[in-house]
């Protein structure tokens, strides 16, 4: 099953997405793709409900925005230096642990919102990566059971502000979190949809020209060895995500180092997990008002 959620950005419906590409408003079920959704056991009752309504579901126009594929979770924890080419690319060692860090979830958006570089912004940059969410409340799980926690999985651009999270001192955390800088989706895709994670295809394109093109094959510590060693140091609560790192290709890595200028174009996917796409554009304050836009450069 594919959950898709649509609509205006905050007014967000759920949804779900047929092999044939066609869109389904699900609305009516009643429950969003929440922390309760998951841990009431919304997908097998979603599943039951899907087959024994009589009335079809509406479909949704293509033309309908989409959303993240799941409502703000507690929590998103990303893993840094997690694939082989990427260590190498940036000169690290191989990590003996996972490195984790915070992303705020204010930063996440729909798949094909736009990119906001942030005020005072000089160094943005993308990364391709899976993203896991959690199916069940997990804490002390092993690595052989961790499969059974996790609901599935997403695409993500784990945007990053290099000069906010490697100049300026403290943690990571603020180079990841800017508004705008998670994009999930265009869709989660249940784990039986994609029951082996370590072969999966994943690509980047800035401007139509590969920059990431790689495999999670790649990984250093593939999904259970993660869901396991994150739910060592915290409780992970339904619908929250891990992000699973990046693959070689990224602007930092590159000679000379290049970043996302407004009116840049970016481009991404994994295989089983579709394709989305961000346009860049310049922050501004609205003169006079307290809120902010974004406009195109």
């Amino acid at each position: 099953m594919k959950l898709i959620r649509f609509g205006q950005a905050a007014k967000e419906k759920p949804g779900i997405l047929l092999e044939d590409g066609t869109r389904l408003d699900v609305s009516s079920f009643g429950v969003d793709y929440d922390e309760n959704f998951f841990a009431n056991g919304g997908l097998n009752a979603l599943r039951e409900w899907m087959r024994s309504e009589r009335v079809p579901a509406p479909q949704v126009s293509r033309s309908e925005r989409l959303g993240p594929p799941i409502c703000r979770p507690s929590k998103i924890v990303c893993v840094g230096l997690n694939f082989r080419d990427h260590a190498a690319e940036t000169k690290a060692q191989p990590p003996a642990e996972p490195v984790i860090f915070f992303k705020s979830t204010t930063a996440i958006v729909g798949p094909n919102d736009d990119l906001v570089i942030p005020k005072g912004a000089e160094k943005v940059d993308w990364e391709v990566e899976l993203a896991v969410v959690i199916g069940k409340k997990a804490n002390y799980i092993n690595k052989d059971a961790a499969l059974e926690f996790v609901a599935g999985y997403m695409l993500h651009n784990d945007y990053s502000e290099r000069g906010f999270q490697m100049d300026r001192g403290g943690q990571w955390v603020k180079g990841k979190s800017a508004d705008t800088f998670a994009p999930f989706g265009p869709f989660l895709a249940t784990i039986e949809e994609i029951p082996c994670s370590d072969q999966l295809g994943m690509w980047l394109t800035v401007n139509g020209v590969y920059r990431q093109k790689s495999t999670t094959a790649q990984m250093i510590f593939d999904v259970p060895t993660l869901v396991s060693y994150v739910s060592q140091f915290m409780t992970l609560l339904p619908g929250d995500v891990i992000s699973t790192g990046t693959p070689a290709g990224v602007g930092l890595g590159m000679k000379p180092a290049q970043y996302l200028q407004p009116g840049d174009v970016v481009e991404l996917g994994i295989d089983r997990l579709g394709e989305s796409r961000q346009r860049v554009v310049a922050w501004k304050a609205q003169e006079g008002l307290a809120h902010t836009q974004a406009i195109v450069a």
